[in-house]
């Protein structure tokens, strides 16, 4: 094996040991728009709904629940995200894919 390609190969090795141990990245956004939502990632980058995972937690959406007493009714959980909310990413390495985590507040 040349020492060319072994170096090379010894590079690839190395720079895969290092994505492993760094498998994603954590980022902060800006809700832009709600209706398709769009989140403002740095300075000039703008990520799609196509590019967003949102957990229903941060949706607006009906939960079914057992109230002790009164039985099992359905309840409208009003908890989506609005213009202007913070909201930490969680990003693939690599990917083109973001999961929204939560939201937060600056400074807080």
């Amino acid at each position: 094996m040349a020492d060319a390609e072994w170096i090379d190969n010894m590079r690839k090795i190395v720079l895969q040991a290092v994505e492993a141990g760094a498998p994603c990245d954590i980022v902060s956004g800006t809700v832009t728009k709600t209706a398709p939502l769009e989140i403002r990632w740095g300075t000039n980058t703008f990520l799609a709904a196509s590019q967003l995972i949102v957990p229903q937690y941060l949706t607006d959406h009906v939960q079914r629940m057992d109230i002790p007493g009164i039985g099992e009714v359905n309840v409208s959980i009003k908890n989506g995200l609005k213009a202007g909310d913070e909201v930490l990413l969680i990003q693939k390495r690599g990917g083109q894919r973001y999961l929204v985590a939560d939201r937060w507040q600056k400074g807080g």
